[in-house]
């Protein structure tokens, strides 16, 4: 017995030394491309040893009082194909950690240590698993964003979208823009200082609203604002509480006379893979209902309105057939310099058919808006 528990505790002292050999060489590339690019949040590590299945997310605040940059590392424990003993498992990652801790020359106190678990009915990484609210605020692309390191699988931003977040910002002058499962709003902020002419953010969750709208305060931005629609004043920025398939199904056959923004030039559409919510009517699952929300959110486009249509779920079969518009594949574009993993997300850029671009109904001739 002693010998398999010294044979173990080798192993992962082993292991230890080359996941830090590992980290160090992808910090020394990826501190510099941070700093070139404005980025202070971002992905070290990603399963890159298949035995250490580990992702490794750095983030850097600014502490005004210190006139110094604070790291943090969060780390989440991606769920193994077989059962390993707890106490096992708890002393292999405090030595992963301590690893970490070495290469960033950070405190204990500031790496916080999750396990992540294949996506089962309403567990989900949206769920609360503490109420620490270890928040702090970081910097992506001139941007500012509140991220809770402790409370939640994920932390409030989705690194891997960052190359499709700067795109949107860059196309969306004037244009009307719709954020379906918004989370924590980081799509419409980008939309927002991208000079949107109104900003719509749709998600379920109550929690993740009011977090959207401090980011957009974060960033100098006045929710209060108002828009000219058609001779009518209405909100700039909208943050609606509502199931988003619902939303977007009921914005589809809306009555365009009668309803205030439910066409738009801009939607993003970046679903959860599964979710059986007590809050939502039915179960949803992208791989067999996708089809039904993008030609939905297409119908809500505005002629020659564009789509961007993302999915973490690899099992997804994209059949253009299905799709009433001009589907391109723009994944490679969109994946930014810090995942090694090319297939962390699929995205689509979906317009409507090119003999509807630029050809208005009649009820459309003024920009309208939903509800």
């Amino acid at each position: 017995m002693e010998k398999d528990t010294v044979s173990l505790e080798q192993a992962t002292d082993r292991q230890a030394v080359y996941f830090a050999n590992r980290l160090t060489k992808r910090y020394k590339h990826l501190r510099k491309w941070a700093k070139r690019t404005d980025v202070h949040a971002f992905r070290l590590y990603d399963k890159d040893i298949p035995e250490i299945p580990l992702a490794v997310d750095i983030y850097q605040t600014f502490q005004a009082e210190k006139d110094q940059t604070e790291t943090f590392a969060h780390i989440a424990l991606y769920e193994r194909p077989y059962e390993k003993d707890s106490q096992l498992e708890e002393a292999w990652l405090n030595t992963m950690a301590d690893a970490v801790c070495t290469v960033l020359a950070i405190s204990k106190s500031n790496v916080f240590i999750k396990q992540r678990k294949k996506q089962r009915g309403e567990a989900s990484q949206y769920e609360k698993i503490s109420a620490s609210k270890h928040c702090i605020t970081v910097g992506e692309q001139g941007l500012k964003f509140i991220v809770n390191l402790s409370d939640y699988l994920d932390t409030g931003l989705f690194f891997d979208h960052r190359p499709l977040r700067l795109k949107v910002k860059g196309e969306c002058q004037g244009k009307h823009v719709l954020n379906l499962f918004c989370y924590t709003g980081a799509f419409s902020v980008y939309a927002a200082k991208g000079g949107a002419a109104s900003v719509d953010s749709v998600d379920l969750s109550h929690t993740y609203l009011e977090w959207a709208k401090v980011n957009f305060g974060l960033n100098g931005i006045d929710i209060r604002q108002n828009a000219d629609c058609g001779g009518r004043t209405v909100d700039k920025y909208r943050f609606i509480q509502e199931d988003a398939v619902k939303f977007i199904k009921s914005a589809a056959v809306a009555d365009t006379s009668k309803a205030l923004r439910c066409r738009w030039d801009i939607i993003i559409l970046d679903p959860p893979t599964f979710s059986n919510s007590k809050r939502l009517k039915d179960v949803f699952d992208i791989n067999r209902d996708w089809p039904e929300i993008v030609n939905a959110a297409l119908k809500a486009l505005n002629p020659g309105g564009m789509l961007y249509f993302s999915t973490n779920s690899a099992k997804l079969k994209m059949n253009i057939s299905l799709v009433s518009g001009t589907v391109t594949n723009i994944t490679d574009s969109t994946i930014p310099e810090d995942f090694r993993n090319r297939h962390i997300h699929r995205c689509w850029q979906i317009q409507n058919f090119a003999e509807t671009a630029g050809k208005p109904r009649p009820e459309e001739q003024q920009p309208v808006v939903y509800y």
